[in-house]
Protein backbone atom coordinates (compact mmCIF):
# COMPACT_ATOMS: atom_id res chain seq x y z
CA UNK A 1 0.00 0.00 0.00
CA UNK A 2 1.43 3.35 -1.07
CA UNK A 3 2.20 5.64 1.85
CA UNK A 4 2.41 9.41 1.77
CA UNK A 5 6.17 9.16 2.17
CA UNK A 6 6.36 6.63 -0.65
CA UNK A 7 4.37 8.97 -2.88
CA UNK A 8 6.75 11.78 -2.04
CA UNK A 9 9.86 9.68 -2.64
CA UNK A 10 9.02 8.04 -5.93
CA UNK A 11 5.49 8.72 -7.13
CA UNK A 12 3.87 11.28 -9.39
CA UNK A 13 0.88 13.48 -8.60
CA UNK A 14 -0.99 14.73 -11.67
CA UNK A 15 -3.23 17.75 -11.17
CA UNK A 16 -5.78 18.37 -13.91
CA UNK A 17 -6.50 22.08 -14.23
CA UNK A 18 -4.22 25.07 -13.56
CA UNK A 19 -6.84 27.46 -12.25
CA UNK A 20 -6.41 29.05 -8.81
CA UNK A 21 -7.17 25.79 -6.98
CA UNK A 22 -4.95 23.54 -9.06
CA UNK A 23 -2.06 26.03 -9.09
CA UNK A 24 -2.31 26.47 -5.31
CA UNK A 25 -2.19 22.73 -4.74
CA UNK A 26 0.80 22.41 -7.09
CA UNK A 27 2.63 25.17 -5.22
CA UNK A 28 1.95 23.59 -1.83
CA UNK A 29 2.84 20.02 -2.81
CA UNK A 30 5.95 20.86 -4.80
CA UNK A 31 7.19 22.92 -1.87
CA UNK A 32 6.81 19.87 0.37
CA UNK A 33 8.86 17.55 -1.81
CA UNK A 34 6.23 15.89 -3.99
CA UNK A 35 6.71 15.38 -7.73
CA UNK A 36 3.88 17.24 -9.41
CA UNK A 37 2.71 17.53 -13.00
CA UNK A 38 0.04 20.08 -13.82
CA UNK A 39 -2.07 19.73 -16.99
CA UNK A 40 -3.95 22.74 -18.38
CA UNK A 41 -6.17 22.90 -21.46
CA UNK A 42 -5.48 26.62 -22.06
CA UNK A 43 -2.65 27.25 -24.51
CA UNK A 44 -1.17 29.92 -22.25
CA UNK A 45 -1.85 32.03 -19.18
CA UNK A 46 -3.49 34.73 -21.33
CA UNK A 47 -5.39 32.45 -23.71
CA UNK A 48 -8.83 33.59 -22.54
CA UNK A 49 -10.50 36.16 -20.24
CA UNK A 50 -10.48 35.09 -16.58
CA UNK A 51 -13.44 37.06 -15.24
CA UNK A 52 -13.72 39.72 -12.60
CA UNK A 53 -12.56 40.47 -9.09
CA UNK A 54 -12.55 38.04 -6.16
CA UNK A 55 -12.25 38.59 -2.44
CA UNK A 56 -9.99 36.22 -0.54
CA UNK A 57 -11.27 35.65 2.98
CA UNK A 58 -9.11 35.35 6.10
CA UNK A 59 -10.47 31.94 7.15
CA UNK A 60 -10.02 30.23 3.77
CA UNK A 61 -8.40 31.78 0.71
CA UNK A 62 -5.88 33.84 2.65
CA UNK A 63 -4.92 30.82 4.76
CA UNK A 64 -3.91 28.97 1.62
CA UNK A 65 -2.00 31.98 0.28
CA UNK A 66 -0.07 32.24 3.56
CA UNK A 67 0.73 28.51 3.56
CA UNK A 68 2.01 28.90 -0.02
CA UNK A 69 4.36 31.68 1.09
CA UNK A 70 2.70 34.27 -1.14
CA UNK A 71 1.54 36.89 1.36
CA UNK A 72 3.74 39.64 -0.07
CA UNK A 73 2.82 38.85 -3.66
CA UNK A 74 -0.87 38.89 -2.72
CA UNK A 75 -0.55 42.21 -0.88
CA UNK A 76 1.13 43.73 -3.95
CA UNK A 77 -1.67 42.66 -6.31
CA UNK A 78 -4.79 42.95 -4.14
CA UNK A 79 -6.92 46.00 -3.34
CA UNK A 80 -8.24 46.36 0.18
CA UNK A 81 -10.53 49.32 -0.63
CA UNK A 82 -12.26 47.23 -3.32
CA UNK A 83 -13.99 45.05 -0.72
CA UNK A 84 -16.55 47.81 -0.06
CA UNK A 85 -20.07 46.56 -0.87
CA UNK A 86 -23.58 47.99 -0.85
CA UNK A 87 -27.01 47.25 -2.29
CA UNK A 88 -29.31 49.51 -4.30
CA UNK A 89 -32.92 48.72 -5.17
CA UNK A 90 -34.41 48.73 -8.67
CA UNK A 91 -35.49 52.36 -8.30
CA UNK A 92 -32.02 53.55 -7.32
CA UNK A 93 -32.50 53.81 -3.54
CA UNK A 94 -30.01 52.50 -1.00
CA UNK A 95 -30.81 49.29 0.93
CA UNK A 96 -28.86 49.79 4.19
CA UNK A 97 -27.52 46.55 5.67
CA UNK A 98 -28.88 44.35 2.88
CA UNK A 99 -26.54 41.60 1.75
CA UNK A 100 -24.04 42.17 4.51
CA UNK A 101 -24.39 38.57 5.75
CA UNK A 102 -22.56 37.33 2.64
CA UNK A 103 -19.89 40.06 2.81
CA UNK A 104 -19.21 40.50 6.53
CA UNK A 105 -15.98 38.49 6.35
CA UNK A 106 -14.89 39.77 2.94
CA UNK A 107 -11.19 40.18 2.37
CA UNK A 108 -9.12 42.23 -0.09
CA UNK A 109 -10.10 41.93 -3.75
CA UNK A 110 -7.86 40.57 -6.47
CA UNK A 111 -8.72 40.08 -10.13
CA UNK A 112 -8.96 36.41 -11.03
CA UNK A 113 -6.38 36.87 -13.81
CA UNK A 114 -3.95 38.47 -11.35
CA UNK A 115 -4.51 35.73 -8.77
CA UNK A 116 -3.90 33.01 -11.33
CA UNK A 117 -0.81 34.78 -12.70
CA UNK A 118 0.59 35.17 -9.17
CA UNK A 119 0.17 31.46 -8.48
CA UNK A 120 1.51 30.30 -11.84
CA UNK A 121 4.58 32.54 -11.57
CA UNK A 122 5.36 30.91 -8.20
CA UNK A 123 5.58 27.42 -9.72
CA UNK A 124 8.82 25.77 -10.88
CA UNK A 125 9.62 26.38 -14.54
CA UNK A 126 8.01 23.79 -16.81
CA UNK A 127 5.65 22.30 -14.21
CA UNK A 128 2.56 23.29 -16.18
CA UNK A 129 1.87 21.42 -19.41
CA UNK A 130 -0.07 24.07 -21.34
CA UNK A 131 -2.40 23.15 -24.21
CA UNK A 132 -3.01 19.72 -22.68
CA UNK A 133 -6.73 18.97 -22.72
CA UNK A 134 -7.43 15.85 -20.70
CA UNK A 135 -10.22 13.80 -22.25
CA UNK A 136 -10.37 10.90 -19.82
CA UNK A 137 -8.77 9.27 -16.82
CA UNK A 138 -8.95 5.51 -16.37
CA UNK A 139 -7.44 2.89 -14.04
CA UNK A 140 -4.12 1.51 -15.27
CA UNK A 141 -4.58 -1.84 -13.52
CA UNK A 142 -1.55 -1.54 -11.24
CA UNK A 143 -2.98 1.02 -8.81
CA UNK A 144 -2.03 3.94 -11.02
CA UNK A 145 -4.14 6.01 -13.41
CA UNK A 146 -3.85 6.64 -17.14
CA UNK A 147 -4.47 10.19 -18.36
CA UNK A 148 -5.51 10.53 -22.00
CA UNK A 149 -4.59 13.93 -23.43
CA UNK A 150 -6.19 15.08 -26.69
CA UNK A 151 -3.76 14.78 -29.58
CA UNK A 152 -0.94 13.56 -27.35
CA UNK A 153 0.31 10.34 -25.81
CA UNK A 154 -1.09 9.04 -22.49
CA UNK A 155 0.47 9.85 -19.12
CA UNK A 156 0.48 7.64 -16.02
CA UNK A 157 0.35 8.94 -12.44
CA UNK A 158 0.12 7.47 -8.94
CA UNK A 159 -2.41 10.07 -7.78
CA UNK A 160 -4.66 12.11 -10.07
CA UNK A 161 -6.38 15.19 -8.66
CA UNK A 162 -9.22 16.84 -10.55
CA UNK A 163 -9.17 20.62 -10.32
CA UNK A 164 -10.78 20.86 -13.74
CA UNK A 165 -13.98 22.72 -12.97
CA UNK A 166 -17.60 22.18 -13.83
CA UNK A 167 -16.92 19.92 -16.83
CA UNK A 168 -14.48 17.74 -14.88
CA UNK A 169 -13.34 14.53 -16.55
CA UNK A 170 -12.09 13.34 -13.16
CA UNK A 171 -15.56 13.66 -11.66
CA UNK A 172 -16.85 11.42 -14.46
CA UNK A 173 -14.59 8.63 -13.12
CA UNK A 174 -15.88 9.06 -9.56
CA UNK A 175 -19.62 9.66 -9.81
CA UNK A 176 -22.57 9.79 -12.21
CA UNK A 177 -23.97 12.89 -10.44
CA UNK A 178 -23.80 15.98 -12.63
CA UNK A 179 -24.25 19.71 -11.94
CA UNK A 180 -27.80 21.03 -12.18
CA UNK A 181 -28.58 24.30 -13.94
CA UNK A 182 -30.16 26.71 -11.45
CA UNK A 183 -32.27 28.48 -14.06
CA UNK A 184 -30.13 31.61 -13.78
CA UNK A 185 -27.52 32.55 -16.38
CA UNK A 186 -25.19 35.44 -15.64
CA UNK A 187 -24.31 37.61 -18.62
CA UNK A 188 -21.02 39.44 -18.09
CA UNK A 189 -20.28 42.71 -19.88
CA UNK A 190 -17.81 45.57 -19.54
CA UNK A 191 -18.75 49.23 -19.20
CA UNK A 192 -17.40 51.32 -22.06
CA UNK A 193 -13.87 52.59 -21.27
CA UNK A 194 -14.80 56.29 -21.34
CA UNK A 195 -17.31 55.66 -18.51
CA UNK A 196 -14.90 53.96 -16.09
CA UNK A 197 -14.20 57.25 -14.31
CA UNK A 198 -16.32 60.37 -14.01
CA UNK A 199 -19.60 58.75 -15.05
CA UNK A 200 -22.79 58.35 -13.01
CA UNK A 201 -22.13 54.61 -12.63
CA UNK A 202 -18.53 55.23 -11.52
CA UNK A 203 -19.79 57.60 -8.84
CA UNK A 204 -22.40 55.06 -7.70
CA UNK A 205 -19.80 52.33 -7.59
CA UNK A 206 -16.87 53.95 -5.86
CA UNK A 207 -13.93 51.56 -5.51
CA UNK A 208 -15.85 48.41 -4.57
CA UNK A 209 -18.97 46.65 -5.79
CA UNK A 210 -22.71 47.30 -5.87
CA UNK A 211 -25.59 44.86 -6.16
CA UNK A 212 -28.66 46.39 -7.78
CA UNK A 213 -31.66 44.23 -6.85
CA UNK A 214 -35.41 44.11 -7.27
CA UNK A 215 -38.19 41.75 -8.34
CA UNK A 216 -36.06 38.58 -7.97
CA UNK A 217 -33.46 40.03 -10.35
CA UNK A 218 -30.04 41.56 -9.83
CA UNK A 219 -27.28 43.38 -11.68
CA UNK A 220 -23.93 43.05 -9.95
CA UNK A 221 -21.32 45.70 -10.72
CA UNK A 222 -17.71 45.65 -9.59
CA UNK A 223 -14.64 47.76 -10.14
CA UNK A 224 -11.72 45.56 -11.12
CA UNK A 225 -8.03 46.33 -11.44
CA UNK A 226 -6.92 49.04 -13.87
CA UNK A 227 -10.29 50.83 -13.46
CA UNK A 228 -12.23 48.25 -15.48
CA UNK A 229 -15.93 48.05 -14.52
CA UNK A 230 -17.62 44.67 -14.99
CA UNK A 231 -21.37 43.98 -14.83
CA UNK A 232 -23.23 40.72 -14.40
CA UNK A 233 -26.88 40.61 -15.50
CA UNK A 234 -28.63 37.65 -13.84
CA UNK A 235 -31.11 36.30 -16.37
CA UNK A 236 -33.84 33.72 -15.75
CA UNK A 237 -33.36 31.86 -19.06
CA UNK A 238 -32.87 28.32 -20.30
CA UNK A 239 -29.46 26.70 -20.11
CA UNK A 240 -29.28 26.89 -23.92
CA UNK A 241 -30.01 30.63 -24.12
CA UNK A 242 -29.53 32.59 -26.35
CA UNK A 243 -29.40 29.82 -28.96
CA UNK A 244 -32.84 28.65 -27.77
CA UNK A 245 -34.14 32.18 -28.42
CA UNK A 246 -32.84 32.15 -31.98
CA UNK A 247 -29.80 34.41 -31.79
CA UNK A 248 -26.11 34.25 -30.90
CA UNK A 249 -24.24 35.76 -27.97
CA UNK A 250 -22.26 38.01 -30.34
CA UNK A 251 -25.50 39.69 -31.52
CA UNK A 252 -25.10 42.76 -29.31
CA UNK A 253 -28.46 44.31 -30.16
CA UNK A 254 -30.39 41.10 -29.47
CA UNK A 255 -28.64 40.42 -26.17
CA UNK A 256 -29.23 43.98 -24.96
CA UNK A 257 -32.87 43.82 -26.04
CA UNK A 258 -33.23 40.70 -23.86
CA UNK A 259 -31.52 42.45 -20.96
CA UNK A 260 -33.76 45.48 -21.21
CA UNK A 261 -36.85 43.29 -21.42
CA UNK A 262 -35.79 41.33 -18.33
CA UNK A 263 -35.45 44.55 -16.29
CA UNK A 264 -38.25 46.51 -17.94
CA UNK A 265 -39.95 47.44 -14.65
CA UNK A 266 -36.78 48.94 -13.17
CA UNK A 267 -36.10 52.67 -13.11
CA UNK A 268 -35.48 53.74 -16.75
CA UNK A 269 -32.70 56.08 -15.65
CA UNK A 270 -31.04 53.31 -13.67
CA UNK A 271 -31.34 50.83 -16.54
CA UNK A 272 -29.88 53.35 -18.98
CA UNK A 273 -26.88 53.74 -16.70
CA UNK A 274 -26.43 49.97 -16.42
CA UNK A 275 -26.60 49.15 -20.12
CA UNK A 276 -23.78 51.34 -21.47
CA UNK A 277 -21.59 48.33 -22.24
CA UNK A 278 -19.05 47.31 -24.86
CA UNK A 279 -19.58 44.64 -27.47
CA UNK A 280 -18.65 41.16 -26.31
CA UNK A 281 -20.52 39.15 -23.69
CA UNK A 282 -19.52 36.15 -21.61
CA UNK A 283 -22.23 33.71 -20.53
CA UNK A 284 -22.09 31.98 -17.15
CA UNK A 285 -24.96 29.47 -16.79
CA UNK A 286 -24.92 28.90 -13.03
CA UNK A 287 -25.01 25.32 -11.82
CA UNK A 288 -24.90 23.48 -8.53
CA UNK A 289 -24.17 20.00 -7.23
CA UNK A 290 -26.72 18.48 -4.82
CA UNK A 291 -25.72 19.42 -1.26
CA UNK A 292 -25.68 15.87 0.12
CA UNK A 293 -24.17 13.91 -2.75
CA UNK A 294 -21.18 11.70 -2.00
CA UNK A 295 -18.96 9.43 -4.06
CA UNK A 296 -17.23 6.18 -3.33
CA UNK A 297 -13.53 6.89 -3.02
CA UNK A 298 -11.23 5.24 -5.56
CA UNK A 299 -7.54 4.66 -4.81
CA UNK A 300 -5.33 7.13 -6.64
CA UNK A 301 -8.11 9.55 -7.62
CA UNK A 302 -9.75 12.58 -6.04
CA UNK A 303 -11.11 16.03 -6.89
CA UNK A 304 -11.87 19.37 -5.30
CA UNK A 305 -13.13 22.89 -6.02
CA UNK A 306 -15.73 23.28 -8.76
CA UNK A 307 -14.98 19.78 -10.03
CA UNK A 308 -16.37 18.47 -6.75
CA UNK A 309 -18.83 21.07 -5.53
CA UNK A 310 -19.65 23.75 -8.08
CA UNK A 311 -22.19 26.28 -6.81
CA UNK A 312 -23.49 29.67 -7.96
CA UNK A 313 -21.52 32.76 -6.85
CA UNK A 314 -24.35 34.00 -4.64
CA UNK A 315 -22.22 33.95 -1.47
CA UNK A 316 -18.93 34.74 -3.19
CA UNK A 317 -17.04 31.80 -1.69
CA UNK A 318 -16.22 29.57 -4.65
CA UNK A 319 -12.53 30.39 -5.09
CA UNK A 320 -12.04 30.57 -1.32
CA UNK A 321 -13.37 27.04 -0.92
CA UNK A 322 -11.15 25.79 -3.76
CA UNK A 323 -8.03 27.28 -2.16
CA UNK A 324 -9.01 25.87 1.24
CA UNK A 325 -9.56 22.45 -0.36
CA UNK A 326 -6.06 22.66 -1.86
CA UNK A 327 -4.56 23.47 1.53
CA UNK A 328 -6.45 20.65 3.25
CA UNK A 329 -5.41 18.08 0.64
CA UNK A 330 -1.77 19.18 0.80
CA UNK A 331 -1.87 18.91 4.60
CA UNK A 332 -3.51 15.48 4.46
CA UNK A 333 -0.77 14.15 2.17
CA UNK A 334 2.12 15.61 4.11
CA UNK A 335 1.21 15.54 7.82
CA UNK A 336 2.00 11.84 8.43
CA UNK A 337 4.63 10.17 6.19
CA UNK A 338 3.55 6.66 7.26
CA UNK A 339 -0.12 7.21 6.49
CA UNK A 340 -1.46 5.34 3.44
CA UNK A 341 -2.25 7.73 0.61
CA UNK A 342 -5.78 6.42 0.24
CA UNK A 343 -6.49 6.92 3.93
CA UNK A 344 -5.30 10.51 3.66
CA UNK A 345 -7.44 11.12 0.59
CA UNK A 346 -10.58 9.60 2.13
CA UNK A 347 -10.18 11.75 5.24
CA UNK A 348 -9.76 14.84 3.07
CA UNK A 349 -12.81 14.01 0.95
CA UNK A 350 -15.12 13.41 3.90
CA UNK A 351 -14.18 16.69 5.58
CA UNK A 352 -14.51 18.61 2.31
CA UNK A 353 -17.91 17.07 1.57
CA UNK A 354 -19.27 17.97 5.01
CA UNK A 355 -18.04 21.55 4.71
CA UNK A 356 -19.33 22.11 1.20
CA UNK A 357 -22.75 20.62 1.91
CA UNK A 358 -23.22 23.42 4.43
CA UNK A 359 -21.88 26.02 1.98
CA UNK A 360 -24.10 24.84 -0.89
CA UNK A 361 -27.19 25.05 1.31
CA UNK A 362 -26.27 28.57 2.40
CA UNK A 363 -25.70 29.55 -1.22
CA UNK A 364 -29.04 28.15 -2.35
CA UNK A 365 -30.86 29.91 0.49
CA UNK A 366 -29.52 33.18 -0.92
CA UNK A 367 -30.60 32.03 -4.40
CA UNK A 368 -34.10 31.29 -3.15
CA UNK A 369 -34.39 34.74 -1.59
CA UNK A 370 -32.75 36.71 -4.40
CA UNK A 371 -34.01 34.83 -7.48
CA UNK A 372 -36.77 32.47 -6.37
CA UNK A 373 -34.66 29.39 -7.13
CA UNK A 374 -36.15 26.16 -5.81
CA UNK A 375 -34.45 22.93 -6.90
CA UNK A 376 -36.22 20.79 -4.33
CA UNK A 377 -33.28 20.33 -1.94
CA UNK A 378 -33.66 20.43 1.83
CA UNK A 379 -31.83 23.66 2.64
CA UNK A 380 -32.29 23.49 6.39
CA UNK A 381 -32.53 26.63 8.50
CA UNK A 382 -30.26 29.60 8.17
CA UNK A 383 -27.59 29.68 10.85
Amino acid sequence: MLTCDGLRMGGTIAIIGAGPGGATLARLLSGRGFRVRLFERDASLDARPQGGSLDLRPDSGQRAITAAGLDRAFAARSRDDAKAFRMIDSMGSAMPGAGQDTHEDAGPEIDRADLRAMLVEALPEGMIAWDHKVDRVSPQGDGRWRIDVAGRGPVVADLVVGADGIGSCVRAALTDVRPIHTGITMVAAYIRPELRRGSALSDFLGEGSVMFAGGKRTIFVQRCARDVILLYYSMAVSQGWPRDAGFAVDDHAAVMASVRAAYRDWSPELLDMLTQVQDGFHLWPTSVMPPDYRWESRPGLTMFGDASHVMPPFTGKGVNLALLDALDLANALSCDPARPVQQAVVGFERAMQARTATEIRACLRVGRYAYGIDLGFDLGEAA
